[in-house]
């Protein structure tokens, strides 16, 4: 018993050799396996090239040389094409900051719209445009992430793409910001609309554009928002037109009615002809409704259309010749036109000692707005309502049009009397101010997204340039197919 115990305990007396025999069973069974398969390992069935999957950009990471996938592919588009940016001062910034305080206040998120006016739930197509315009450079500056840039166009996307149009042809001139619903200029509803304005349709064309430039990745929702339009009765006889409803009509016909004067036709009709529609007339300057008067030896051209034959008035003011430029670009037609107005501005200055830079502004009292103007019915410096009813006691040094002024004459002493003088016209809290009463009445504290997103448009616009050629250069952009819309000389009236 005892030796066969010994015997079976072989093994624990030769362990070393015993681990040897192992070891070398296994590598000959290694080899043999190396051997059959050609001295390579195998490879999965049908699996011929995939180099493309995760597995193998995993895989091919090597030491330090670590590709972070993500860190790589999650980085916004590519904006060399834009051209080397122009650094932006300290002040520039706090510029920026002061204005876009005043989105941060209004925005509605259930629509992503902004209001038109502080706290007042109710805005327009341009009011709108100018908003993206504010949103688009808040991002561009680091005032917010990437995160909430993409929800506040997104919610303004989803309420572009669904609100309901005027006549089923176009956005209504008004909408309410909380709901998204058509309302009159009262902001109350208005279920059927009240009109389409054409001129503030190209506005929010303009900033769709400049949206698909510097952020691809909406060009195409932004050409899905414009598609959506029946520019039939809108653009035609290489003009423009507006809609509204006949009040004296029991029916209450719809009316179509050219639209646009001298300056702001120009800014509008050349957004329209970047898209392909034929703007032989609203684009040009030099068309056959254009006449020059002279105020202090300066030439200031202006629409000879009677207002009593189409009830419209031609308001030579600063915004639309200083939009013209930071938006569609500096050209031989633009640039005397511009330098006359800047230079007008300048002589009142220099022979009253006011200082001077007009445009068209809401007003903290009433009538609550204003065309302060260089020119507009016959008269220089006329402070008017829409109805020709005269306010020059509520003149005032406009904001938007002081900076705009300032930013694109900057070399000029008088750019920087302007840029000195509307300086402190902020809340901290709220935004820019509308302007300056000039007869000493303080501050017009009326604040409005249209001064807010025009200042941190050209704050934009120092960085990269004007934008419609800067985005040429790109060749990025809104493209559209005008051959789908329905466009013509003679349309039947619907």
């Amino acid at each position: 018993m005892t030796q066969q115990n010994n015997n079976n305990r072989w093994w624990q007396r030769r362990p070393l050799q015993i681990g040897a025999a192992w070891l070398i069973g296994l590598l000959l069974a290694s080899g043999i396996i190396f051997a059959i398969n050609g001295g390579t390992p195998p490879t999965p069935p049908n699996n011929a090239d995939n180099r493309g999957s995760l597995l193998d950009l995993v895989s091919q990471r090597s030491g330090n040389s670590r590709t972070d996938t993500f860190c790589e592919l999650a980085k916004g588009p590519d904006k060399s094409c834009l051209g080397e940016p122009q650094a932006l001062c300290s002040k520039d910034m706090e510029v920026a900051k002061i204005a876009w305080k005043y989105f941060e206040n209004n925005y509605n998120p259930a629509t992503g719209l902004y209001n038109a006016a502080d706290k007042y739930q109710s805005t327009t197509l341009w009011d709108t445009g100018s908003a993206l315009a504010a949103t688009i450079t808040a991002h561009d500056l680091g005032l917010i992430d990437e995160k909430t840039f993409d929800g506040r166009i997104q919610a303004m996307f989803k309420t572009l793409t669904t609100m309901e149009l005027f006549n089923k042809e176009a956005p209504n001139k008004v909408y309410h910001t909380g709901t998204g619903a058509m309302v009159d200029y009262r902001n109350q509803p208005a279920p059927d609309g009240i009109g389409v304005s054409i001129l503030d349709l190209a506005r929010i064309v303009s900033w769709l554009n400049t949206l698909s430039c510097m952020h691809p990745k909406y060009a195409y929702p932004s050409k899905k928002v414009i598609e959506r339009w029946d520019m039939t009765r809108l653009i035609k006889n290489g003009q423009m037109y507006g809609l509204y409803r006949n009040p004296a009509s029991k029916e209450k016909a719809i009316v179509v009615a050219q639209e646009g004067r001298l300056g702001y036709e120009q800014y509008a009709g050349k957004i329209f002809r970047e898209l392909g529609y034929d703007q032989q007339i609203s684009a040009i300057y030099n068309n056959k409704f254009r006449a020059t008067t002279n105020i202090y030896d300066v030439p200031i051209a202006y629409d000879s259309r009677d207002p009593r034959d189409l009830g419209a008035y031609n308001y030579v003011v600063t915004e639309s010749y200083a939009m013209d430029v930071v938006e569609n670009g500096l050209d031989a037609e633009n640039q005397p036109l511009l330098a006359n107005i800047y230079e007008v501005q300048k002589r009142r200055w220099q022979d009253t000692g006011i200082v001077t830079a007009v445009s068209e502004d809401n007003l903290d009292q009433k009538p609550y707005f204003l065309y302060n103007t260089i020119f507009t019915a016959g008269l220089p410096w006329n402070a008017t309502t829409d109805k020709g009813v005269r306010h020059d006691n509520l003149r005032t040094i406009s904001v938007k049009a002081a900076l705009s002024l300032a930013m694109l004459f900057p070399e000029d002493p008088y750019s920087k009397e302007l840029a000195y003088t509307v300086g402190t016209a902020y809340d901290p809290e709220r935004g820019w101010y509308s302007g300056i009463y000039e007869n000493g009445g303080g501050y017009n504290k009326a604040i409005t997204a249209n001064t807010n997103g025009i200042i941190m448009s050209l704050l934009l616009y120092k960085k990269y340039g004007e934008f419609y050629p800067v985005c040429k250069r790109c060749q990025r952009g809104l493209t559209l197919d005008v051959a789908k819309a329905n466009t013509c000389d003679t349309c039947e009236i619907k």
